[in-house]
């Protein structure tokens, strides 16, 4: 797992989307029924029966306006409305803690505006739950439907750096089982690409704490400093690389530092 105060900028998929056609429906309703099927086989989790069971557990106000939404979503005949509508349930699920049945409401909006910013936030919505969520079927979920929505996003702009800095995470988070390196791989391309980003020698700086290449946290962080002084969660984490290495007068200098900003 990543560190919890980790920024995603702010920000993974096995579901498949519909494809939006244009002009007379075609299909049979055997033939439709099929695809659906072949759908729900590709989803590893029931997102209903994840919201039936999120629902009794948040404050009953929330409960209240949830359910209304959901009843004016429904009754909704303009796709102006039904945004509205699906804007304010994934506001409300986030409120609420849980950004998985967030994320799904963002995907949703994603799908009907299809633009970067849509799938960018649809992506990192979905990548805060895979973080929070225990090992399990919905985090292999999130993990997977985040995945997507960033790939979707850097569709429209493949040289977006903060939906690569994403999608990489997300292969950090939950490496491929025949590539386990894929996603540090391509934080350091990323570093060779842009070699000031912040966002990234962070990202980079983290990894090396995690692993213990604690020179590399140190010259990442360093870095970072020398970009951008007063970024206190650079000094704080040389703090604690300091603490580590034994450099124990370096490090309470790098904590004061820490402790100013």
């Amino acid at each position: 797992m990543l560190d919890k105060n980790q920024t995603i900028t702010i920000a993974l998929f096995l579901g498949l989307f519909m494809l939006l056609y244009f002009g007379c429906d075609t299909k049979s309703s055997e033939h439709k029924d099929l695809e659906k099927s072949r759908v729900q086989k590709f989803e590893l989790i029931s997102i209903d029966r994840v919201i039936a069971d999120a629902k009794p557990k948040i404050p009953g106000q929330t409960k209240m306006e949830v359910l209304d939404l959901e009843q004016q979503l429904k009754l909704a005949e303009t796709d102006t409305d039904k945004l509205s509508y699906l804007q304010k349930l994934a506001s409300l699920w986030f409120s609420a803690e849980q950004p998985l049945i967030s994320g799904h409401y963002a995907e949703q909006i994603a799908e009907m505006q299809n633009d970067m910013d849509s799938w960018s936030i649809a992506g990192t919505t979905y990548s805060i739950a895979a973080q929070r969520l225990e090992e399990s079927n919905e985090k292999k979920h999130a993990i997977a439907k985040s995945r997507l929505a960033l790939e979707n996003a850097l569709s429209f702009d493949s040289e977006n750096i903060d939906n690569k800095i994403n999608l990489a995470l997300s292969y950090v988070e939950a490496p491929l089982e025949d590539n386990p390196m894929k996603g540090i791989l391509m934080l350091v391309g990323l570093n060779k690409e842009h070699p000031e980003n912040i966002p990234v020698l962070m990202q980079l700086g983290r990894l090396s704490l995690k692993t213990g290449q604690l020179e590399k946290a140190v010259e990442r962080l360093t870095k970072v400093i020398e970009l951008r002084p007063t970024f206190r969660e650079a000094h704080c984490m040389l703090a604690e690389v300091l603490r580590q290495k034994g450099d124990n007068n370096l490090a309470e200098k790098a904590q004061l530092m820490c402790d100013k900003q």
